[in-house]
């Protein structure tokens, strides 16, 4: 598959679309590390990238005895980049991954769980057909798993 080069890549349409969140709600006010985790849906690995890339414009500051994240960078500065982010290429349409409950959909055999959390994480759901731990089925035979599966 070939990609167009005048094209943005969706991944790097969504990075641009969080800078431009990250950034126009620290000129509403200042944020702390884990409040930014949670406005841009990443871990603490991702917000170390954003800051990197927003160097010049954001700096860590202590307010009270706590980190803060803060711009730094003049208006006109914060504007020249908000606009060289908004002249790069237009982005494709920024398409989600299947969900493990859409992947699960699929396959009416499969069956999982999930708790409802406040906290973003990533699902690998395993496309491995059901199969009885080897040690139980040691003990207790193959189980009705084996019985009806398909080979």
């Amino acid at each position: 598959m070939t990609r167009a080069r005048y094209v943005t890549h969706s991944q790097t349409a969504a990075r641009l679309a969080k800078l431009r969140t990250l950034i126009t709600t620290l000129q509403v006010r200042q944020l702390r590390r884990d409040e930014i985790c949670n406005l841009l849906q990443v871990g603490p690995s991702g917000v170390r990238k954003y800051l990197a890339d927003l160097r010049g414009l954001v700096a860590t500051v202590f307010d009270a005895g706590v980190a803060v994240c803060r711009l730094v960078g003049a208006a006109e500065k914060v504007q020249a980049f908000l606009a060289g982010l908004g002249a790069m290429a237009p982005g494709r349409p920024v398409t989600a991954a299947p969900s493990p409950e859409r992947i699960a959909a699929r396959d009416p055999r499969r069956h999982f769980h999930i708790l409802a959390d406040d906290e973003h994480y990533a699902i690998r759901v395993s496309r491995a057909l059901p199969a009885r731990d080897p040690m139980v089925a040691a003990f207790f035979g193959a189980g009705p798993a084996a019985v009806g599966a398909r080979v």
